[in-house]
């Protein structure tokens, strides 16, 4: 597949981009070679080959939420110009919203 100036000019206007000849050119001739290599790895035998999202195995380390204290909540008490039923009362910034 071939990307041509007329396409590179499409994305670069959805993009809000100003692109000169010269990048035009370049990105359409960049692009053609990104999905000619594309095409050739779609081209290899992959039928026995398992899916994966990444070569090394992970695993995730969960824990159990646990409520408890802050230690630094009195200094935080003590900052805050206002703080009820243990939070920080702020200002409204969007109007309409009470």
């Amino acid at each position: 597949m071939s990307i041509d100036e007329k396409q590179i000019l499409r994305v670069a206007e959805l993009a809000r981009l100003d692109l000169t000849e010269q990048e035009k050119t370049e990105y359409a001739r960049q692009l053609s070679d990104i999905l000619a290599y594309v095409e050739k790895i779609s081209e290899m035998d992959t039928a026995d080959v398992r899916p994966t999202d990444h070569i090394v195995e992970l695993n995730n380390v969960f824990r159990d939420d646990r409520v408890h204290e802050y230690a630094g909540a009195s200094a935080l008490r003590s900052m805050a110009p206002r703080f009820e039923e243990g939070h920080v009362v702020v200002p409204i910034i969007i109007e309409g919203q009470e």
